[in-house]
């Protein structure tokens, strides 16, 4: 019984056993069986233990799925995808090179590099992206490498690479369709070294100057006919400089003070003729120079760089071109070249600077114009030299030369040195700047010329229109200011006219207060002769109005002189109401009597008003008045009352003459 037990404990722990190596046999074959196809893709190779995946020319149009976690190298060049989608690659935390180079990429979305953060390499050449997609760099903080050529990128905006400040190499060369690069677009790239931006068909020199810490700069086969001074300011880094065939035509004086640290520069297959004299003195580790195929007219502009290359450059280098011109010179290396070969002379300042008196935060100049291949330097009263590559907040030498004042203080009162310099030897010319405060200084002007015209009598019989001299109002420019003498020559004896200058007696304002407190005396005064002027109008105008009234009152009055008959009393004459004087009777001995009614107005002049009955009087008519016995009455009445007084007149008349 014992036996049997134990034989069937033994059977039932030999079952579990088996079931248990089954079971782990089973998980063991799933695993392998899963794993195979996500190890690496079907369309797609891998090497490596799976940490290298190479999927190139195999017609894809996505990003492949199951691309093993663990790859750090990944590629996917010559292909036709176009669209890489946000999170592609988010589980391949570990991937350090994407190739995604020669396909037909037109969009990249936001976020798909998101999770590569330990990406080191992005390549993106040869591409249909048409600006730099920005948003999907966000999250790539340890990308070393960018290549973006032979894309049809035509503008690359400000701060375009701002958000991978780690980069260090980037390439945009080949953006044929490139026309516009802002001036910030480099911004953030201050630990790049690497600069590709050579057959963008680029005509202006980009802002680089973020870029401290720039080391190699590829530039060549643009559309460069000039570089200026302050073109590569900034970059004092740079050791490597490449501006091959790139038109170049003119190189401005101290076009390259900047690269301090510049050890190779390539100038050549462009149009250069001639360099400025010591273009090349700042370059102190420069061993390395080519100039081949330029056309170099070999004179005394070439005598110094001739000097510089057997100095600096070793013998044994072919690279520094030939001579193109003058025809017996073409074909001679430029090394050849003595300053015996030449009859040079010192350089000449075509115009020299002159001093100045100029009043504070004023736009000031002092020229020194010479010949474009000579060297100009500025000499400034605490003894800094300036030339033109040098940076100075507000004062600047001009490509001709001339230093310039962007806001004069008066501590830049003192003596400018000019000092031109070429083969020959030097010239300087010199002038005092004069700076006074923000305020008007007019002791050193006049406000009159003394001008001599010599004129002669014209001929009889065309007579000539007189020559006249109009001074123009004079704009305020406190300079020094010279006295002229205009002379105009006539074949006939000259007569001279002279016009005085009256500094002494009229001496202008010394200060910019005292005009204007003048000013504002005129304006006053003007202000209270006007005032005064129409308070006369208003008070000439109340005063007539009022003569006008008192004229039209006097004038609605008359006076009515009445012949009466001495036997009628004088109640019956009179009318109700108004008042009645008796005068004597007057009669008319060179004419029959007979009755009359006349009335005048007398006030102001007013005219005589008729109303004849029989033989009125009239203003034209001539008439003797003498004394009569007959009795009159001058009755007085309103102007409207005349109407009906001249009715009842006309009818206690009638009756009177028919008694």
């Amino acid at each position: 019984m014992r036996l049997l037990r134990q034989v069937t404990v033994l059977h039932t722990w030999n079952a579990v056993l088996l079931l248990v190596v089954y079971l782990v046999l089973l998980a063991l074959s799933r695993c392998a069986a899963s794993a195979r196809p996500q190890g690496c893709p079907a369309v797609c190779s891998c090497s490596n233990q799976f940490s290298k995946v190479v999927c190139t020319r195999r017609g894809l149009t996505t990003v492949p799925l199951g691309i093993p976690s663990n790859a750090r190298f990944l590629n996917l060049m010559e292909n036709s995808i176009e669209l890489i989608q946000a999170d592609s690659f988010s589980h391949l935390r570990h991937l350090e090179r994407l190739q995604l180079g020669r396909n037909a990429i037109r969009q990249i979305e936001v976020g798909a590099f998101s999770g590569l953060t330990n990406l080191n390499t992005l390549e993106l050449f040869d591409n249909r992206l048409t600006a730099v997609p920005s948003g999907a760099f966000e999250y790539l903080s340890k990308l070393r490498e960018l290549w973006l050529r032979n894309n049809p990128i035509e503008s690359i905006s400000s701060y375009a690479f701002n958000r991978v400040p780690s980069l260090m190499r980037l390439d945009l060369g080949e953006l044929r369709k490139l026309q516009f690069i802002s001036d910030g677009a480099f911004v953030g790239l201050y630990n790049l070294k690497y600069l590709n931006l050579g057959m963008c068909n680029i005509r202006e020199m980009p802002t680089l100057t973020p870029l401290v810490g720039l080391e190699e700069l590829e530039i060549s086969e643009n559309h460069f006919p000039e570089i200026k001074p302050g073109s590569f300011r900034g970059l004092r880094s740079l050791k490597k400089l490449w501006i091959m065939n790139s038109q170049i035509t003119l190189i401005e004086r101290n076009a390259f003070d900047d690269l301090t640290a510049l050890v190779e520069l390539n100038l050549a297959h462009n149009n250069l003729s001639a360099l400025p004299h010591d273009l090349f003195m700042p370059l102190r580790y420069l061993v390395e120079l080519h100039l081949h195929h330029n056309p170099w007219n070999c004179d005394c502009d070439v005598v110094w760089l001739s000097w510089w290359l057997r100095e600096y450059i070793p013998t044994n280098s072919t690279c520094c071109g030939r001579c193109h011109s003058p025809a017996h010179m073409r074909g001679r290396y430029l090394v050849e070249m003595d300053h015996t070969t030449f009859q040079c002379s010192a350089p000449y300042i075509v115009d020299a600077p002159r001093d100045l008196n100029i009043s504070a935060e004023r736009v000031a100049e002092l020229r020194c114009r010479t010949a474009p291949m000579s060297s100009v330097r500025w000499l400034l009263p605490n003894g800094t030299v300036l030339t033109h590559g040098s940076s100075h907040p507000r004062i600047s030498v001009l490509s001709d030369g001339t230093l310039n004042f962007s806001n004069v203080l008066p501590t830049d009162t003192g003596i400018y040195t000019c000092m031109v310099t070429n083969v020959a030897g030097n010239s300087n010319a010199s002038a005092y700047l004069n700076v006074s405060n923000a305020e008007l200084n007019t002791s050193n002007l006049s406000y009159f010329t003394t001008v001599t015209v010599e004129m002669g009598e014209p001929p009889s019989e065309v007579p000539p229109k007189p020559k006249t001299a109009t001074a123009s109002p004079s704009v305020f420019q406190p300079v020094f200011i010279s006295t002229p003498t205009v002379l105009l020559e006539n074949t006939n004896t000259p007569k001279q006219v002279s016009v005085p200058t009256t500094k002494g007696t009229m001496r202008p304002p010394t200060s910019l207060d005292e005009v204007m407190k003048t000013t504002k005396i005129i304006i006053g005064c003007f202000v209270v002769v006007t005032m005064l002027a129409a308070f006369m109008l208003v008070a000439f105008y109340k005063l007539r109005k009022r003569h006008q009234q008192r004229s039209t009152v006097a004038a609605a009055r008359t006076v009515e002189i009445i012949q009466m008959n001495e036997d009628l009393p004088p109640a019956a004459t009179s009318i109700p109401g108004e008042g009645a004087v008796v005068l004597p009777s007057t009669r008319d001995y060179n004419s029959t009597y007979k009755s009359t009614y006349n009335t005048y107005r007398p006030a102001h002049g007013a005219h005589w008003t008729e109303n004849c009955i029989e033989n009125s009087l009239h203003r034209n008519r001539s008439h003797t008045i003498i004394v009569a016995p007959e009795p009159y009455v001058i009755k007085t009445h309103n102007k409207e009352k005349s109407g009906k007084a001249a009715v009842w007149l006309v009818q206690q008349h009638r009756e009177a003459t028919h008694l």
